[in-house]
């Protein structure tokens, strides 16, 4: 009977041990399956908004990754974010051309639904391709440098998702029909995700060699101001022809030139 009660006891206190363990062997689904997707999105309303405000309130020193994404990163607010931006984009571009051109009795409104299409190739493109190029190259310096901060490939996409909401609001106020105002707006949301992105991966480099370290940084930031001064050059202040007046040629032209001819 003690022998028994002696196997019990053992066998519970054996069993706290064992299930982290066994918790740290559950096996993922397949990639294939809607179950390997649906983790990408498994995060509250609560944490989205954190990371929204973390993104629009960069602290020098405080490492985006760390402090809102690592302990759960999402694919759920970066889609939305971009979903957002491209309708912010494209719906704002079309209200300032017919905001400036109101009252002009030669313009006429054509709705340009081309630039939805467009606006979501850049922003999606942005979204997924540069944290591709990115994550491919930290992983080779990684294997060229040791100690060098690693991030997952859905950080980074978590990392530039969140940092393009800025956008959003801004993209709205650059229908106010005044290029100074709009470069004043963008340059403060590049400061703002500019920095977000350079604080969050200057210390994956920052142990790299000097140039290398300090090239990745400004091509980062680059690309991010390409993106920002693109967007505004081609939907906000890209010269419209369709409202340029028709000149009617009078007879006594149409005479000249007949003449000439």
């Amino acid at each position: 009977m003690e022998l028994w009660a002696l196997r019990v006891s053992r066998a519970k206190s054996s069993t706290p041990l064992l299930a982290p363990l066994l918790a740290g062997q559950k096996k993922s689904s397949p990639f294939w399956t809607f179950e390997y997707y649906q983790t990408f999105f498994d995060v509250d309303t609560y944490q989205v908004f954190d990371r929204i405000k973390g993104s629009l309130l960069p602290v020098p020193g405080k490492n985006f990754v760390r402090l809102y994404v690592r302990s759960n990163p999402d694919l759920y607010g970066p889609f939305w974010i971009c979903a957002t931006l491209v309708f912010a984009i494209a719906i704002s571009g079309n209200l300032s051309n017919f905001l400036i051109h109101l009252g002009e009795k030669t313009y006429h409104y054509v709705p340009e639904f081309q630039k939805v299409s467009i606006a979501a190739t850049i922003i999606y493109a942005y979204a997924w391709l540069v944290p591709l190029a990115l994550w491919g190259f930290l992983m080779w310096r990684n294997s060229k440098v040791m100690n060098i901060v690693s991030y997952s490939f859905l950080e980074i996409v978590c990392v530039y998702g969140y940092s393009l909401f800025i956008y959003i609001p801004t993209a709205v106020l650059w229908i106010i029909p005044q290029r100074v105002v709009r470069w004043v707006l963008v340059m403060i949301a590049l400061g703002i995700s500019g920095s977000v992105l350079a604080m969050t991966f200057w210390p994956a480099v920052r142990e790299d060699n000097r140039r290398v370290a300090l090239a990745t940084i400004v091509t980062i930031v680059l690309l991010h101001v390409l993106l920002s001064v693109g967007c505004l050059a081609y939907f906000f202040d890209a010269p419209e022809m369709d409202h340029l007046p028709t000149t009617t040629a009078t007879p006594n032209q149409t005479v000249a030139a007949a003449k000439s001819s």
